[in-house]
């Protein structure tokens, strides 16, 4: 019946029978072309991984490299990775044998008044090994090494996608910085004007030639311009706090690095997006789902096999004698072999209950694998229209502004020449004013958008 029993496990080992629905992948049916292009603004070629280098600017390069290797969440996601291999390595050595080993000396002496040994003193000197090994006829073991893997696979998916959350976060902060040095310096420039023109308003009044209102106008123009300058300056700190860190330094390391100004990068027309499918195999937090499904489908067949015999063969060998000089004599040897069952027959309904809810979890898990699809093409979706709106709004803007700075130049002529008041002055400077801090505001925009659009394609992880 032994040597049945042990040709039967073997025979099922072989085989690789496991208990439990076998994992597939799942696939997603839609259309493989992009709906909110806008014409001319992105090409299907491959997308540029590297993308940061498209602005060449060697200082955000330098900053991604330190991200790379100094970011703290970065370091937080490598750790876990490395515990979830640990966890692989330990459900790995389930199919293995469990070996033991023990030794010992035992001295007694028997009772004078219970024995016939009246009194005798005995030693006793033993060593041997033993192991113990479960048949994984089931194929539990294999069920829970599958779903330990993809969740290994997972934690490195996971990594990969905090990885490119702070590539992304470096660059955008890198830019909101440079943007907010154009807006100071913009807004440093038009309070010096208005100060200039404040100042010749105010020549004017003395000689007679305009009245009080026409001074307290541009008065108020001036100072109202210049209160702008604390709030963008802040905002510039707190940008720069944040980059550092990002790049795990302390927030006052890049304080003197960053006051050196460098100007905005021109965004390309044109960008090389992939396609859609594409984003199934780049994006880190598609493959961190379909991986948590794949876990969920072998934790079911963990759980079935629960409802079946787990089979065990054990055994010892070793040694024993009165004397330690025996102890590795031919004749102190001594071994046994077993087999063992265990059948968990009766829990009330617990194990039962448990491959439900692990087929409910691979449920879940499936749906969620589906959305995470769905809301990486609506962010993509989402991001090119931003990127290609943007671009026009930045067009427009820079019309904008090239107007009023012709209608300034009239509305200066015309008061010079005494046609108009200074009020139609006041207005144009103004209104120049706004319009060139809001094309500053989307030139910035534009960049930030475009590195949000790389972000929801996914690329940049591959690199480090």
């Amino acid at each position: 019946m032994m040597k049945k029993l042990l040709l039967t496990s073997a025979v099922l080992v072989v085989s690789g029978c496991a208990v439990g629905p076998d994992y597939t992948a799942s696939s997603i049916s839609f259309v493989d072309g992009w709906f909110s292009s806008k014409s001319g603004a992105v090409s299907t070629a491959p997308i540029n991984t590297r993308w940061w280098q498209i602005f060449q600017d060697p200082l955000l390069e330098d900053y991604i490299s330190q991200a790379a290797a100094h970011n703290k969440d970065i370091k937080i996601a490598l750790a876990n990775t490395r515990a979830a291999r640990a966890a692989k390595r330990v459900d790995g050595g389930a199919f293995l044998p469990e070996l033991g080993g023990d030794a010992g000396a035992r001295r007694s002496k028997s009772s004078s008044a219970s024995s016939n040994n009246s009194g005798q003193i005995n030693n006793v000197f033993d060593a041997g090994f033993d192991a113990s090994w479960e048949i994984d006829i089931f194929g539990g073991n294999r069920r829970a090494y599958e779903a330990t893997d993809a969740r290994y696979a997972a934690s490195m998916a996971y990594y990969n996608d905090v990885m490119l959350a702070t590539l992304s976060d470096v660059a955008r902060t890198y830019y909101e910085a440079r943007g907010l040095q154009k807006r100071i310096a913009n807004t440093e420039k038009n309070t010096q004007l208005l100060k200039s023109t404040f100042d010749i308003v105010q020549d004017r009044m003395n000689a007679g030639e305009t009245s009080n209102f026409d001074l307290a106008r541009a008065q108020g123009e001036y100072e109202l311009t210049r209160a702008r300058l604390p709030n963008l300056r802040a905002e510039l700190r707190v940008s720069i706090y944040s980059l550092s860190v990002l790049l795990g330094q302390p927030p006052e390391a890049l304080l003197g690095e960053m006051e050196r100004i460098a100007p905005l990068p021109t965004p390309p027309d044109v960008v090389p997006v992939g396609l859609r499918s594409d984003i199934l195999r780049r994006r880190p937090d598609i493959r961190m789902a379909e991986r948590e499904l794949a876990a969920s489908v072998a934790d079911i067949g963990v759980a079935q096999a629960d409802l079946f015999p787990k089979f065990f063969l054990t055994g010892d060998i070793g040694s024993s004698a009165r004397t330690f000089g025996d102890l590795f004599t031919g004749g102190s040897g001594l071994w046994s072999l077993a087999s063992m069952i265990q059948w968990s027959v009766f829990e009330g309904g617990a194990l039962r209950a448990r491959v439900d809810m692990k087929e409910a979890e691979s449920e879940a898990a499936l749906a969620a694998y589906e959305q995470s699809v769905l809301l990486a093409l609506r962010d993509t979706e989402s991001a090119l229209t931003r990127y290609g709106e943007e671009l026009e709004t930045r067009v427009r803007l820079a019309q904008g502004v090239e107007s009023r700075r012709t209608a300034l130049s009239l509305a200066k002529q015309l008061y010079d020449a005494g046609e108009q008041d200074y009020l139609a002055v006041v207005d144009a400077e103004r209104q120049l004013i706004d319009s060139e801090d809001s094309l500053i505001v989307s030139e910035t925009n534009s960049i930030t958008k475009l590195i949000a659009l790389y972000t929801t394609l996914g690329g940049g992880w591959e690199n480090f």
